[in-house]
C-alpha cells in the first residue's frame, strides 16, 4: 500500500506546467439595423357630452357607422396618455441599448451620430415614476 501512494504521489509530480495565450479577438460588424419608424393609423377623437350625444349618434347613422362608442373619463384619459409616454420612453432607452452595443462593437467608427438622437424621454409633471 504505501508503493501505491508513493507512486501515486510522484506521477502527480511530473506533471508539466500548463502555458496559456492569450490573443485578442477581432469584434464583427453587428450590422443590426433599427426598425423603419412605424406609420399609425389616424384616429378620429369624438368628445362625447350630456348635452351633444344625440347629435353624434345621428351623425354616426347618417355615414353608416355602428353608434358605438368607446368611452374614457377624463382620468383614465390622462393615465392613457402616461402610458403611451412610458412606452414612448422604453422604446428610447431600447434604442440607446442598441445603439451603445454596436457603438461597442464597431467602435473604430468614431464621430457618427446616432439617427435617434433627437428623441428624448417625456414626463409628466406630475407623473411619480
Amino acid at each position: 500500500m504505501p508503493i501505491l501512494i508513493t507512486f501515486l504521489i510522484s506521477g502527480c509530480a511530473s506533471t508539466s506546467q500548463l502555458e496559456i495565450f492569450t490573443k485578442e479577438i477581432e469584434r464583427i460588424p453587428l450590422d443590426i439595423e433599427l426598425p423603419p419608424i412605424e406609420e399609425l393609423e389616424q384616429i378620429n377623437w369624438k368628445v362625447l357630452i350630456e348635452s351633444n350625444q344625440e347629435e353624434q349618434f345621428r351623425m354616426l347613422k347618417e355615414a353608416n357607422i355602428d353608434p358605438v362608442f368607446f368611452a374614457l373619463t377624463d382620468d383614465d384619459y390622462e393615465l392613457l396618455q402616461k402610458n403611451n409616454i412610458r412606452m414612448r420612453n422604453q422604446i428610447i432607452k431600447l434604442i440607446g441599448i442598441i445603439e451603445a452595443y454596436k457603438e461597442y462593437y464597431e467602435s473604430e467608427k468614431e464621430g457618427e451620430q446616432s439617427q435617434n438622437s433627437s428623441f428624448s424621454p417625456k414626463t409628466f409633471n406630475n407623473d411619480e415614476d
